[in-house]
């Protein structure tokens, strides 16, 4: 089987699409654990609430790298399995949802204890 100049060309355009989305989704997964393990700020008063127990962070910073695994996953998938007049379109749409996840679930697992940004 011979490959053309335009086989090549999709490919690569596969490969940047796919390299972006690891990139995007290795960094947020990195910023989730680090800011799962950061200490949380809370309130001084007994009982203390539900968001400052010790393992407050750990659901979403799961669930947050899952959905960013998953996220990538279907970004791969969709670029091997579509064809080219509708890849790119699906890939862009994709691309924006994880990088709309990639900001969301790291603030998210920040803000699910006592801790507040602002």
């Amino acid at each position: 089987m011979t490959t053309t100049a335009d086989d090549q060309a999709k490919a690569r355009a596969l490969w940047r699409w796919t390299v972006t989305a690891a990139m995007i989704a290795a960094v947020s997964i990195l910023l989730i654990w680090v800011a799962q393990s950061l200490p949380s700020i809370c309130p001084a008063i007994y009982p203390a609430p539900p968001s400052c127990a010790p393992d407050a962070r750990s659901g979403p910073a799961l669930l947050g790298s899952a959905s960013l695994v998953a996220l990538f996953v279907a970004l791969w998938v969709t670029g091997a399995v579509l064809r080219p007049k509708r890849r790119d379109k699906a890939l862009r749409i994709l691309m924006i949802v994880l990088v709309v996840a990639a900001v969301v679930a790291p603030l998210w697992t920040l803000t699910s204890s006592g801790f507040t940004i602002g």
